[in-house]
């Protein structure tokens, strides 16, 4: 796609941001100094808050301490013991003196390679800031936060980094510090912005290819979203290990293993840098609906793997990893979605979200889609804003009242089943009269399904289909004889996949309900690590009820990994299946339907059985996901491995993999996957009546 670029807006009339409203004036200032005694992981600082005389402000510390708390010279003294957030009057000026112990948290961090720094670090005042950070540290340390200016001196053996940021943050957001002591660095241009990349030093030759994506991203943002906003970019790698990238104001945060991993189907720079328009740019109102994933998945991966002529694959595993998991047991409207707490939160903004962006699209139009896009950027920029602002971006693009989709995909939660019933052919002179029937379950959503119809003598067309009941006949005049219909080849319609459509992905084995595992003599103790797993519910758990907390500076709970049963696990259930006990598992489970299998052993003896010969990937640990031929939308899994040790290494691997139709694990690295589909569409052959 291709689109003139927009002007950089320069001023904004009005900011809405967290309850306060700005026109044509500055927020208050946040000044915040900071120095760190690095082998007591101990921070020092001073926060200075600019506030009206009379003004009641909203504290949280944490587990900081505060050493003195100031308003104009009068000292406030605070009770250690009440709970966050504590309140008090000011007389003008704030001044708050603190110190903490940052030490063996799940995210935050100071030590001898590394400082991170993202929960609650400095006093959070409630409110609306412009923040100025000074942080100083050994100078062997490099230093990144949000900024727009960034300042470096040195004196004494220590660096002193001072940051800018000259755009408004709300209190939960606030501001970030990430230091080390590791990386290798590079720095360059895109256009007029100052480009950084910093990377451990394991990973310098990574940084010319780092660089050059990020110019390349840049680039095809632009393009369709308008100049990047910010002064500078700064793209850093994670220097501990969290499994998740983040986007800031300014700077871009990649995990250890999106830097690390073989080259990836979805790219998380390619997404982190188009949270810089969603995101930061424009900020989600999260009592609306947090849009921002679904638009930044939309615009990276989705248009990427467009460019790449597969978006109709991954729209396919969307819908796939959406049905298994959250389904309608877990399902909750896009309006209720704010954070990615666990992974059906996740599904449901992410997945879920990018998929009725793409309905959007399809149903205005490309060029009205992206001038909306355009719209709603320009008009909510450096403000909060929900999916109400998107639609009317969209409505005053389109003239059209597009209130009926919004509360469709947005406000509700069908999924809807299709089905194409009775499809026939009738000859009327030289013309040829395809019938068929449309059904939906449940009945109700208003659809548009486009159907391909494939002639005798080569060719095809494309026809949209309107339904919005229980069921629709159609009959259409065609100059061709039909031999062949397809129903929605490319997943343009949000619905629940056929069984012969279900791609083979893990995803799919862990969350089946009905899993047999079969394991020769010789194996079992191999692979007693995964066999356990799976009859503790520790996989099909980890997908269903997988929770990693993400920071928020509200709350000053310590992150971690915490699981909860799938949602059909009765109330009571034993931790345990023993069903799935490989010595109660009979060679006659192979003829079984309605259940998945999952052989131990690359010589399995069911594997010829069942496929004949089958080429498995090489690996300390892998793991191929074939599609169940005698059980439609179930799934044959193969696990091999060289020792225990591999398995043990490797098998906790598979939850952060879950697209993947076969998979390779060097002491629990990826080191090589592969991706396969389902049928594309919902297929039938066209029958012949007679008159």
């Amino acid at each position: 796609m291709k689109t003139h670029m927009m002007a950089r807006m320069l001023l904004f009339a009005a900011l809405s941001v967290a309850g306060m409203t700005f026109a044509g004036e500055s927020p208050p200032t946040y000044d915040l100094k900071v120095t760190f005694d690095i082998p007591g992981s101990r921070i020092i600082g001073t926060a200075t808050v600019d506030a009206p005389k009379g003004a009641k402000l909203s504290l949280s510390r944490g587990d900081l301490v505060i050493v003195s708390l100031t308003t104009v010279g009068r000292r406030v003294m605070l009770d250690p013991e009440q709970p966050d957030p504590i309140s008090f009057e000011t007389d003008g000026r704030v001044q708050i003196e603190f110190e903490g112990i940052v030490r063996d948290k799940d995210v935050d961090t100071i030590g001898e390679g590394a400082i991170v720094l993202r929960d609650i670090w400095y006093p959070v005042v409630e409110g609306t800031y412009r923040y100025h950070l000074t942080a100083t540290l050994p100078r062997d340390f490099v230093a990144v936060s949000e900024a727009d200016t960034v300042q470096r001196t040195e004196a004494g053996g220590q660096a002193t980094y001072s940051f800018d940021l000259p755009y408004p943050q709300r209190d939960w957001d606030g501001i970030t510090f990430v230091a080390s002591r590791e990386w290798a660095s590079r720095s360059g241009k895109y256009k007029d912005i100052d480009l950084t990349v910093h990377l451990h030093r394991r990973n310098a030759e990574r940084l010319d290819e780092m660089m050059r994506d990020a110019q390349r991203y840049l680039r095809q943002h632009e393009e369709v979203l308008g100049p990047y906003p910010f002064k500078r970019l700064t793209i850093v790698e994670n220097p501990v290990p969290i499994t998740y990238s983040l986007s800031m104001f300014t700077y871009v945060l990649l995990s250890q293993r999106s830097v690390a991993a073989p080259v990836p189907e979805d790219s998380a720079l390619n997404h982190e840098i188009a949270h810089e328009w969603f995101g930061n740019l424009v900020l989600a109102d999260d009592e609306g609906g947090n849009w921002a994933e679904g638009l930044a998945s939309y615009f990276s991966d989705h248009l990427e793997n467009e460019r790449l002529g597969r978006a109709w694959e991954r729209r396919q595993r969307m819908m796939n990893v959406y049905q298994h998991n959250v389904g309608d047991r877990a399902a909750f409207p896009l309006s209720g979605f704010t954070a990615a707490d666990d992974r059906n939160a996740r599904l449901v903004g992410y997945a879920k979200s990018a998929l009725v962006i793409h309905m959007l699209r399809r149903l205005v139009g490309d060029e009205a889609f992206l001038r909306a896009i355009r719209d709603f950027v320009t008009a909510n920029r450096l403000r909060a804003a929900s999916w109400t602002d998107i639609r009317h971006s969209f409505e005053r693009t389109t003239g059209k009242d597009l209130g009926w989709f919004f509360k469709q995909w947005v406000d509700g939660i069908a999924m809807p089943e299709l089905a194409l019933e009775q499809v026939a052919a009738v000859a009327t002179g030289d013309k040829h009269e395809l019938r068929l029937t449309l059904t939906q379950q449940p009945p109700g959503s208003l659809l548009s399904v486009p159907l391909t119809v494939y002639f005798e003598r080569g060719g095809s067309e494309v026809i949209d289909l309107k339904i919005s009941g229980e069921r629709e006949e159609f009959r259409f005049l065609l100059n061709g004889k039909p031999v062949r219909v397809v129903l929605d080849e490319n997943y343009d319609v949000f619905r629940r996949l056929t069984p012969p459509e279900v791609p083979p992905m893990i995803d799919t084995l862990l969350t089946r309900q009905r899993v047999t595992l079969l394991a020769p003599p010789g194996e079992d103790a191999k692979f007693r690590a995964l066999i356990d797993a799976f009859e503790r519910y520790e996989l099909p758990m980890a997908l269903y009820g997988w929770i990693q907390d993400r920071p928020r500076k509200e709350s000053a709970a310590a992150s971690g990994t915490r699981f909860r049963p799938p949602p059909w696990v009765p109330p009571g259930t034993p931790s345990t299946r023993p069903e799935l006990r490989a010595e109660r598992a009979a060679a006659a489970a192979a003829q079984t339907t309605g259940t998945s299998l999952v052989l131990f052993g690359a010589e399995h003896p069911f594997i010829p059985a069942l496929f004949g010969r089958v080429d498995l990937p090489r690996g300390g640990f892998t793991v191929t996901i074939l599609k169940h031929p005698r059980s439609p939308g179930d799934v044959v899994a193969i696990f091999t491995a060289t020792s225990k040790a591999e398995v043990d290494a490797g098998y906790r691997e598979l939850i952060n993999h879950p697209r993947y139709s076969s998979a390779a694990f060097n002491a629990g690295k990826l080191i090589w996957y592969d991706l396969r589909q389902g049928q594309r569409g919902i297929l039938s052959e066209v029958g012949v009546e007679r008159r």
